[in-house]
């Protein structure tokens, strides 16, 4: 019964507040002023939001405004927020965004318009509502009496489409791994082949030295082999320290690096000392310990 009394006054406020809406909307009409209000949806459950639009088209030179009633005459409805929009010269529009806190089917809160003329001062006022009404529902079923018993969580079902991003990810990743890897590889092998030729002309400079003080002809020989040998291996890549002169010899043929030949020859010149039991003098060490430099600078490109 209460609810049916609600209806019934609310839709007699209605028609009476229709009444004198048209009244004044023929005034605003002859003052060159059209109106229209639209709401939307038509229905929601308690504690959703009602959007409102009231749009007037008017001739140029008219100014509008919007007003609404205080907050106890908008019950049940609440408003959130609004904002007026010119959108050209000659119409403007309101929107007004309310929230809903009742049960029932309500009239949406009538809006004052008022269009002043700027010229003359002449002004015109029409209170608007949305027509219909908007049907409230609660958030929950009132003809439950008794909670349902909850339903069992289900593991969700995985397919092998599911772990193709992680699967791509992965692949990404690895290959952003390996171009990295080896653009730091080709960056630091200029560095490293420099350091490899700047340490072996600093050996030939420290056995030249050492040279006819307490290093004896032979002894400069057998380093000079060994030094020879490890350049080979830090700056080309051959594993001469392992390998046997014809081995090396056979892998230099098979690439371009210069002076192979003249490194090859003192490689064998040291085989001869330390195996033939060649002797040299300091003055033959010295010679090649010469050819030596000349031919690890020519080999780096210096």
């Amino acid at each position: 019964m209460k609810k049916r009394s609600e209806t019934l006054r609310g839709l007699v406020l209605f028609l009476l507040l229709s009444c004198v809406s048209s009244q004044e909307l023929l005034a605003l009409r002859q003052g060159g002023a059209e109106i229209s209000a639209s709401f939307s949806p038509s229905s929601a459950t308690v504690g959703d939001r009602v959007a409102a639009v009231f749009s007037v088209d008017h001739a140029s030179g008219r100014a509008v405004t919007f007003s609404l009633p205080d907050s106890t005459a908008l019950m049940p409805f609440v408003l959130v927020r609004s904002e007026v929009r010119n959108e050209s010269g000659e119409r403007t529009v309101f929107r007004a965004e309310f929230a809903v806190f009742d049960t029932g089917e309500f009239f949406l809160p009538v809006v004052t318009v008022s269009v002043r003329d700027t010229l003359s001062g002449g002004e015109n006022t029409a209170r608007v509502a949305p027509p219909g009404r908007i049907a409230v529902r609660a958030l929950t079923d009132s003809s439950m009496t008794e909670l349902l018993p909850p339903k069992p969580i289900r593991e969700p079902v995985r397919r092998a489409g599911d772990y193709l991003p992680f699967l791509f990810a992965v692949i990404a990743g690895v290959l952003l791994l390996v171009v990295w890897m080896v653009l730091r590889k080709r960056m630091a092998e200029p560095e490293k082949h420099r350091d490899c030729t700047m340490e072996a002309l600093r050996e030939l400079q420290r056995l030249d030295e050492e040279l006819g003080k307490e290093l004896r002809p032979d002894e400069c020989y057998e380093r000079l082999s060994f030094l020879l040998r490890r350049y080979l291996d830090e700056q080309h890549d051959i594993m001469a320290l392992e390998a046997v002169t014809s081995e090396i010899e056979d892998e230099l043929a098979g690439r371009s690096v210069s002076s192979a030949g003249l490194l090859v020859e003192l490689l064998k010149e040291a085989d001869l000392v330390k195996f033939a039991e060649n002797r040299p003098g300091v003055g033959e060490c010295r010679a090649a310990l010469s050819r030596a430099r000349d031919a690890v600078k020519d080999a780096a490109g210096a």
